[in-house]
């Protein structure tokens, strides 16, 4: 019987599963298991497949009842996911695999009330930050993006009834379509997952949405793509200008967790600037300001 190990179920928030369990997969299959014959089989919702990407065997979408709805992600947890039925999903994945497979190990976030927050419950020292989406990713983005001017990401996340709301987008959305000369060096792409992000109303930038997905890609999938060849990302703080900091892509972001954005999860230091912004209120012209800084700033040292 062949070995495999297992990964999931995974319940949680995207940048949880992104930064925090995902990759210890490239570790394992790189390092651990290097050379050996091992199957890797992961349980996740089907649109975050590509945090696994090509290096799953096989992947096994996760379809919980009232998830995102009834149900919202919350660190390592869904809330109001009954922790028995968190455990009955684990088991019935096991039972599953381990009538053609011989499991050595099966791995998935302790969840229960002391544990579900713990930032640190799989070592940092037992992960690649190596990510490697399926190619129909990189196939959808060569066919629907540009690619003659350096990416600008912008990350306008935007909920419903959520506290860390900004109203600026429109307006800042404005001051950049009018902006001829920064229109000309740069090409902008609007990054949020749908009804959670704020789209440009006039349709004057290009918008990751707005490409047709396949069997074999994700929104997900797209943005780490994107990421890979973006040259700058503007948001505030969230999953997206996360994920640019691990990619070593500078970063502007605003927010009411300065030291946790900055420092936490910015494990490869890469460039931040951040403005404290407790209510979500900061001034438009302030922020723009700064991108246009920045980005005049990031292109010299650049042509350096």
């Amino acid at each position: 019987m062949k070995n495999a190990v297992l990964f999931g179920p995974f319940v949680g928030e995207l940048y949880w599963e992104f930064a925090r369990f995902a990759p210890m997969l490239p570790y394992m299959k790189n390092k651990k298991y290097k050379n050996e014959d091992v199957t890797f089989i992961v349980l996740t919702r089907s649109e975050r497949f590509d945090l696994y990407g090509r290096y799953a065997d096989i992947l096994v979408p996760l379809k919980i009842p009232g998830d995102y709805k009834n149900k919202q992600p919350n660190c390592f947890r869904l809330n109001e996911l009954p922790y028995s039925n968190y455990i009955e999903y684990a088991d019935k994945f096991k039972q599953v695999y381990e009538k053609r497979y011989k499991i050595i190990e099966h791995i998935y976030p302790n969840v229960t009330k002391a544990q579900f927050v713990n930032k640190n419950q799989f070592s940092r020292t037992k992960m690649i930050f190596d990510y490697k989406p399926r190619q129909e990713n990189y196939d959808l983005v060569e066919m629907y993006l540009p690619n003659d001017k350096p990416i600008v990401v912008l990350a306008p996340r935007y909920r419903n009834g959520f506290k860390r709301n900004w109203n600026g987008w429109l307006e800042f959305y404005n001051k950049l379509g009018n902006d001829v000369n920064l229109l000309k060096k740069y090409n902008f792409i609007i990054c949020g997952k749908r009804d959670e992000y704020i789209p440009d109303p006039k349709h004057r930038f290009f918008d990751m949405n707005d490409i047709q997905l396949g069997e074999n890609s994700s929104l997900v999938g797209l943005l780490l793509v994107i990421m890979e060849k973006a040259f700058f990302t503007f948001g505030s703080q969230s999953a997206i200008p996360n994920i640019s900091l691990i990619y070593e892509k500078d970063v502007l972001c605003f927010g009411c967790q300065k030291h946790l954005h900055t420092k936490t999860y910015n494990i490869k230091n890469t460039p931040i600037t951040f403005f404290d912004d407790k209510q979500y209120k900061i001034d438009v012209n302030k922020v723009y300001h700064e991108l246009k800084k920045l980005l005049l700033k990031k292109e010299k040292t650049k042509n350096e």
